[in-house]
């Protein structure tokens, strides 16, 4: 804001209907604090709608309180791997926005580690609309996590939902959510533990040294290869391989065909 024009720094600043959506991802979400977070906030004036904090590793309850507490119009709060919140802090914080009947949409909490079975069920009566909390207590395992959705047709159309659970108690592809059973090639993806059902794996841009694709949450940790053909498709190598200094990575991975 201090390196763009002074016309330019007064109109961001003085027009609030900018400010009514507020969104901090990575690399940025290192950089925010409380105090930050709080003077963010005041721009818009009491109008802020959506608040969508993503891995802001430096923001506690205060300041998420201290947020709510300027803007009482807040009807979206997206706070996933905010791992300073609490549970107590953010039920104090939908609390207090859901006075005087009005509607929180929707909560984004996964990654913010403490929550039980009671805070759910707390969280419910302020919060009752179905899918609104992206947590829930799994069926089998009776935790709460997040309890994805298969999009396999026939679990769908089927009433007993045996695929129901989180991803601890169902292995599921990390792209599309599908259940993987015992008749279901897997393949292994890049980002460490996942797999990904062969539709998936198929679409998706691979390594060039181990043939592993990243799913597209973690795309981001992709090395990408600079090239000076435009023709050429892009390149990247996973983080297994780019660290792997000194080896031919020709000998060192099997690959898949």
């Amino acid at each position: 804001m201090t390196r763009v024009s002074r016309s330019l720094r007064d109109a961001i600043r003085d027009e609030t209907a900018l400010w009514t959506n507020v969104v901090v991802e990575p690399p940025l979400s290192s950089r925010l604090t409380d105090e930050i977070l709080s003077e963010i906030a005041s721009k818009s004036a009491g109008k802020l709608k959506n608040l969508i904090l993503r891995q802001c590793l430096r923001v506690t309850d205060k300041g998420l309180r201290r947020a709510v507490d300027s803007n009482p119009l807040i009807t979206k709060i997206i706070v996933p791997g905010c791992l300073e919140l609490t549970p107590e802090g953010i039920m104090g914080c939908v609390e207090s926005l859901t006075k005087n009947n009005h509607k929180v949409e929707t909560l984004h909490i996964n990654g913010v580690y403490g929550f039980t079975k009671h805070h759910i069920a707390l969280l419910l009566n302020y919060i009752p609309q179905e899918g609104a909390i992206d947590v829930e207590v799994c069926p089998k395992c009776d935790e709460v996590r997040m309890v994805p959705v298969c999009s396999r047709r026939s679990c769908k159309e089927s009433n007993e939902r045996k695929c129901r659970g989180c991803r601890f108690c169902v292995s599921r592809c990390v792209e599309c959510s599908v259940c993987l059973g015992s008749d279901t090639e897997i393949q292994e993806a890049a980002c460490g533990g996942d797999v990904l059902c062969l539709e998936c794996w198929l679409v998706l841009p691979k390594c060039r040294f181990c043939n592993k694709p990243y799913c597209t949450s973690h795309s981001g940790l992709r090395q990408e290869i600079e090239t000076t053909d435009d023709a050429a498709r892009p390149m990247f190598e996973c983080q297994a391989c780019y660290y792997r200094v000194g080896t031919n990575p020709y000998d060192a991975f099997d690959y898949q065909i």
